[in-house]
This record gives C-alpha cells, sequence and structure tokens, in this order.
C-alpha cells in the first residue's frame, strides 16, 4: 500500500476541500443511518394508525445481561401526518450531503491527478538522453497517458467510498444491535468471512493489472512506430504484417482482460453469498423473538450494513489498478537524470575561446566502447569536420559537448574549465544543432524559427529566415509566418525544412554549431542552396561539421579521420591526401579515384 499512500500525497494541497467533503460525507452517513429508523416509524405508525409512540421504540434492556446499564427512550407521541414529512427531510438531507461530499472530493481527485500528469511529463522532459535510449515512445506515452487515467479513477471515484463505506459501516453497527440485540453478532461472523474475498484476490487482481497496462503500453508502441514509419510499411507491402502483429498484441490484452472481468465479478457473488448467510441465520432467529416493525428495522439495518461491504469489491478493484499503475508512473519518478546540473554551476561566458576533448572514452552501454582517447582541441572560429565510416562514433563524439551524455572517462573543457561545471541552460545556449533528421514541431512557421526565443520579434525572425534563404518560400505560404506546417513539418519538403532548422540556429546566433550531416538527404538544387544558408550561419563561429560527402568540409581548417571510434588522422584536406590512409581511401571512393 505504500505506492497507494505515495499517490494520496497528492491530496495533501487540498486539505480544505478535502475537510469539507469530510464533514458531508459524515452527515451523510449520519442521515443514511436514519432510513431504519425511518421504516420503523412507518410501520409503527401503520399499525397504530393514528399515532406514533417514540417511548416504543425497543429498550436496549439486553446491555442488563452484559453487566452494563440498559438503554431507554422517554415516551413521546407524534402525529401520524408527520411521518411522511421526517421520511422526506431524512431522504433530501441524505441526497444534498451525498451530492456535496462526491462534488468535492472528486475535484480534489481531478486536480491531483492532474498534479501527477503534470509532475510526470515534466520530469520526462527532464530526464537524460540515455533514458530516452533505452525506453520506447509509446511506453511512455502510454504510462503518461492511460496509466495516469487508471489513477484517477482509482483517486476521484474509489476516495469517496474508501471514505464514505467504512463510514457507513462503522455506524451500522450499534443499529444492528440496537434493533437486533444479541442476534447481530450472527451479522458480524458473516461480516468476517465476506472480508475473505476482498483478500484472497486482491493480489491476483493486483498483478493481473500489471500485466495489462504492460500489454496496452505494446499497443502504444506498436501504434507510434507503424504511424510514424507508414511510408516505409506501405514501401516494402508490409501493411498485412503489421495488422496480424497488432492482432497478436491485442489479443494479448483481451486474454489479460478477460481474466481481470473473471476475478473482479467473481469478487461480488462470492461476498453475496456469505452476506446471505450471515443475514440468514439473524433473518431465521429474528423472525421467533423480534416484533414486526423492529425486525423490519434490523433487515434494513443488516442490507445497510453489508451494501458498503459489495461496494468496497469495486473499490478494492480500483485500488489494485491504481497500485499497478502507481507503480508504473513512480518507476518512472524514481528515475535520476544522469546528466544533471553542479551542485554549485557557474555561468558559460558568452565567448568560448577553446574546446578541448581531453582523452575522452564513451560507452552507451557498459563493455561496449563507443569512442576511445578522444583528444584534441579547437580554436575560437574554427571550423573541425569529422569524417569517417557509419558507426566510427562521429555523432557521438558531438553528443557529448551539449552534455547529451556525460563521457565514460576523460573531460570537455570549454576555456580551460570542465563543461560539468558549467549551468546546463548556460552551456546549451551556446551551442546551435543542425541535423541530418530535422525536427519540426506541429506549429506555425514563426514558432518554429522562434523555438527558444519565442519573445523575438517578427523582425529578427525575418532576418533569420532571410539568412537562411527561406524567406522567400515562407512568403509564398498561404499564411506566410503564421503558417501552421504539419507534424515534423510534413507540408514543407526537406530542403524547406533543412532552412527553417537553419534559421532557427542563426536566430539563436550561437558561439559554436554543430552540423550532423545536414545536407546528406538533400537533391543537388536543395543542397546548394542549405550550403549557402549554412555558410552565412558558419561565419565567425566554432564549428563542429559531420559529413559523409567530403566535397562539402574540404575548406575546414582541420579534419578528424574516425575509425572505430578513435582519431586516426587529423590535417587538412591537402596534407591528409598526401599523407594517405583511411582519409584517402574515403575520398577516392567518393570520387572514383
Amino acid at each position: 500500500m505504500h505506492v497507494y499512500k505515495r499517490l494520496l500525497a497528492y491530496l495533501k494541497p487540498y486539505r480544505g476541500r478535502l475537510a469539507l467533503a469530510a464533514i458531508f460525507t459524515l452527515l451523510y452517513t449520519l442521515t443514511h443511518s436514519l432510513v431504519s429508523v425511518t421504516v420503523f416509524l412507518v410501520l409503527n405508525s401503520m399499525q397504530n394508525r393514528s399515532h406514533v409512540m417514540i417511548g416504543a421504540l425497543p429498550q436496549v434492556t439486553w446491555l442488563e445481561q452484559l453487566g452494563l446499564p440498559a438503554i431507554a427512550f422517554p415516551s413521546i407521541r407524534l402525529s401520524t401526518a408527520v411521518v411522511p414529512l421526517i421520511v422526506l427531510v431524512v431522504f433530501l438531507l441524505r441526497g444534498i450531503f451525498d451530492y456535496v461530499s462526491k462534488y468535492q472530493m472528486a475535484v480534489v481527485g481531478l486536480r491531483a491527478v492532474r498534479k501527477l500528469r503534470d509532475d510526470l511529463y515534466a520530469h520526462l522532459v527532464k530526464l537524460s538522453m540515455d533514458f530516452y535510449s533505452r525506453n520506447r515512445v509509446g511506453e511512455l506515452m502510454s504510462r503518461t497517458v492511460h496509466d495516469v487515467g487508471v489513477i484517477q479513477s482509482g483517486i476521484t471515484d474509489v476516495l469517496i467510498d474508501l471514505i464514505k463505506q467504512p463510514l457507513v459501516i462503522l455506524l451500522q453497527i450499534p443499529l444492528v444491535f440496537y434493533w437486533g440485540g444479541p442476534i447481530a453478532f450472527m451479522a458480524l461472523v458473516g461480516f468476517a468471512m465476506v472480508l475473505l474475498p476482498l483478500v484472497l484476490l486482491g493480489n491476483q487482481l493486483r498483478r493481473t493489472e500489471r500485466k495489462i497496462q504492460e500489454q496496452v503500453a505494446n499497443i502504444h508502441s506498436a501504434m507510434q512506430e507503424t504511424f510514424t514509419g507508414m511510408d516505409v510499411v506501405k514501401a516494402f507491402n508490409m501493411e498485412g504484417y503489421e495488422i496480424r502483429k497488432f492482432y497478436g498484441i491485442s489479443r494479448s490484452v483481451f486474454d489479460f482482460l478477460r481474466r481481470s472481468v473473471r476475478l473482479t465479478a467473481v469478487q461480488r457473488p462470492l461476498i453475496e453469498v456469505m452476506s446471505a448467510v450471515g443475514i440468514a441465520f439473524s433473518i431465521w432467529y429474528g423472525i421467533q423473538v423480534l416484533p414486526l416493525d423492529r425486525f423490519a428495522s434490523f433487515l434494513t439495518t443488516l442490507f445497510l450494513f453489508y451494501e458498503p461491504v459489495k461496494k468496497m469489491t469495486k473499490v478494492n478493484s480500483s485500488i489494485q489498478q491504481s497500485i499497478a499503475a502507481g507503480t508504473r508512473i513512480f518507476e518512472l519518478m524514481d528515475e535520476v537524470p544522469q546528466v544533471r546540473n553542479h551542485p554549485e554551476p557557474i555561468s558559460l561566458e558568452r565567448e568560448v575561446k577553446t574546446v578541448h576533448y581531453r582523452n575522452i572514452s564513451f560507452e552507451y552501454e557498459p563493455g561496449k566502447r563507443v569512442l576511445e582517447a578522444i583528444d584534441f582541441a579547437a580554436q575560437a572560429g574554427e571550423i573541425i569536420a569529422i569524417v569517417g565510416t557509419s558507426g566510427a562514433g562521429k555523432t557521438s563524439l558531438v553528443k557529448l559537448l551539449p552534455r547529451f551524455y556525460d563521457p565514460t572517462a576523460g573531460e570537455i573543457e570549454m576555456n580551460g574549465c570542465d563543461i560539468r561545471r558549467y549551468d546546463l541552460h548556460s552551456l546549451r545556449d551556446k551551442i546551435g544543432i543542425v541535423t541530418q533528421e530535422t525536427f519540426l514541431f506541429n506549429a506555425s512557421v514563426f514558432e518554429n524559427i522562434a523555438y527558444g526565443r519565442l519573445d523575438a520579434p517578427i523582425e529578427k525572425v525575418k532576418a533569420a529566415a532571410r539568412t537562411a534563404f527561406a524567406d522567400e518560400f515562407i512568403q509564398e505560404l498561404p499564411k506566410k509566418y503564421g503558417t501552421w506546417i504539419g507534424e515534423r513539418g510534413v507540408k514543407l519538403s526537406g530542403g524547406q525544412r533543412q532552412r527553417l532548422a537553419i534559421a532557427r540556429a542563426v536566430l539563436k546566433d550561437p558561439p559554436i554549431l554543430i552540423l550532423d550531416e545536414a545536407t546528406s538527404h538533400l537533391d543537388t538544387e536543395s543542397e546548394r542552396q542549405v550550403q549557402q544558408a549554412m555558410e552565412r550561419l558558419m561565419a565567425g563561429r566554432t564549428v563542429f561539421v559531420i559529413a559523409h560527402r567530403l566535397s562539402t568540409v574540404q575548406s575546414a581548417d582541420r579534419i578528424l579521420v574516425l575509425a572505430e571510434g578513435q582519431i586516426v588522422q587529423s590535417g587538412t584536406n591537402e596534407s591528409l591526401l598526401r599523407e594517405g590512409g583511411a582519409y584517402k581511401r574515403l575520398y577516392d571512393l567518393q570520387f572514383h579515384l
């Protein structure tokens, strides 16, 4: 239950509403307890016709047998005309108190769940890139949407019954004894038996719900992956395969859901049968010793006593679902970012004079080195090109610079200081990145260019677009800078998307720039335009360029050649060609020499 207690901790900020809900819940249970009294008044008035004798209420004389003083009530004579009014008032107040308590508790639950979802999303956004390399996007979406939704019902609906039903039970116990006397002990024995299904089936239900949520996450992941790669699916005629794969996952969800339904459905009949045993013995004995009005009130109280127990089966099911969902959510909430701010961070100056990789080694997984003994320095305004075959470690090398990952060994220095000492926001603010996989948001052109600088005036955004040769095609869009470009910029061509990404970097105006295969997916015409935009962007900055096409890096101040995670050559285009080796082989392959 520690998971459920952790969920309930989200209710603390709303103590006032909780207190109000609790007060009205208590008032509801008090008026609810009076239902058996109204039954007695109605039957007593039917027997006496003209009046009701309150003094005719049963005197609790059986307490004398236990050595306790008997309880007696003064005689009060009421007209039968008052009885309907009493019944109306009791049920009216009961309804009002029930409404207020449910509404207040529901609002508290909704606010708590909203805070939980907000906290989870904020935590996920702040986690390091290594976390996202280990987890599926669909899985994270499932936990944020589906699992939190499960918890919502476990807090908003269940919490009301979790408070109300035990109170109803507690207040009915004295009335069971009052109306039935010693016969009530039979009812309590039956009540103890009723608790057995809740205990025996609870753990099974929780494990099943955990499996259901895992399989639902698989569905979300499969859908996200298929829809994202729909062009590949259709290009290879794999629609049937993807459908069959989805059917398999869906079947697994169905099997676990069926088991959950079976476990949930069997609880109520079991409880009703066990309740009936206690009630049957009580009825058998009560018929022989109790008058009609008292017996009817006793029977009413028994049903009011056992009804909350049946409702608690639903509470138990929802709690088990919430615990299973909460366990999965708190697994994410307890994830600690691998890349964190220094306890006493310092701000990185605007001017970055040097960048020095000192004996850097890096691995994504223990024992699998991606980079080893990387050592080089870049001066302000220098263009460093990084080349090599696929898998050589080029992208991994530049990902260490903005601290998407931290090196396994060694350190990267800026201006002579380990970048781990700098404030993360300050460090990343000085680095601009343009990659081959340009990511654009489903927002306006303006918002995509100004991402990270959303307070920038439109004039600066347009100036950045002109620098990136993007203003011309933007002016032809239906709403110009206000045009929404679709998910991942689907409404634009590859070259247009790339120029928007360059305009975004221009507006950021960073002293350090990373270009990761920025033109590898473009046609000749688009590449020429993007290359011109990048030349403008690179002017006066320290630039790290990754490129498969050696024609784009021949003018670099220095070229680093990577092979199997190590720098095997370093120099200018001309010196490396004279030297021969790995660079010369790459050059000859591309230029067919």
